[in-house]
């Protein structure tokens, strides 16, 4: 009876062990954070601020290009984008991350964009980071967004609770959203409206979208669009002339 207890306690010993290494294990590959985020973290707000300034004077020259007829191009560089999560987006922008996620970062490369944060629900506390590839489609300026390797440290992550939360996102912004999927992974299709109140009698393409180490380029164009009267009028005139 002593040694079946004996025996008990040392099983339930070495369960208890290992089960604490596998949680020490667990929790140290939560605990991990990508090398870019560590890297980008170092950056002070102060030495982020400006390039955010850059980001929202760059958007500013886009949307006045947009505005008149012709081609149009932008270049959005690492640096920026990041400067202006830091310095510009909590004040401006309090509500638009999903709750229990803070202090985003992005790295642009050739091939894609990494994304990360902090996120902390009281339960967890760890770094979520994840890939997306950006490719024009052929449908009229809608971008596909695929979303690959979601990590919460080194740890892979359910995607559905978090593509849920995206579109939530996106939902709040009237922004087009509809997933599919590829291999396994989902692929995020974004619409931009080719008309909008902003650019009255005008139709804005995106042509491009190409991915260069540290920064993003968008090429298009804009085309004069005739207003609804005028169009109404020529083809009143061209109804009249056919029935003479």
């Amino acid at each position: 009876m002593r040694k079946a207890i004996r025996y008990s306690l040392i099983a339930s010993s070495v369960v208890l062990g290992l089960l604490w290494i596998v949680f020490l294990g667990l929790y140290k590959a939560a605990q991990q954070e990508p090398a870019f985020y560590q890297q980008a973290m170092q950056v002070t707000a102060g030495e982020y601020g400006e390039a955010g300034e850059e980001l929202e004077q760059s958007v500013l020259d886009l949307h006045n290009d947009v505005r008149n007829p012709g081609t149009w191009e932008a270049v959005f560089t690492e640096e920026q984008i990041n400067g202006w999560l830091v310095a510009e987006m909590p004040d401006k922008f309090p509500n638009v991350l999903p709750q229990g996620t803070e202090e985003p970062r992005v790295a642009i490369g050739p091939d894609a964009i990494q994304v990360a944060c902090r996120f902390d629900n009281g339960k967890l506390n760890t770094v979520i980071s994840m890939v997306l590839d950006v490719d024009l489609t052929t449908d009229t300026n809608t971008l596909a967004v695929r979303v690959s390797k979601l990590r919460a440290g080194a740890l892979p992550v359910p995607l559905k609770q978090f593509l849920d939360k995206i579109s939530m996102a996106a939902r709040r912004g009237n922004i087009s959203l509809h997933w599919r999927q590829l291999d396994g992974d989902p692929i995020a299709l974004v619409t931009v409206p080719v008309t909008h109140d902003d650019y009255a009698h005008r139709e804005v393409y995106l042509d491009t979208i190409e991915l260069h180490e540290g920064e993003i380029r968008l090429a298009g164009h804009t085309s004069l669009k005739d207003p609804p009267l005028l169009n109404a009028s020529i083809q009143l005139g061209v109804s009249k002339t056919l029935q003479r």
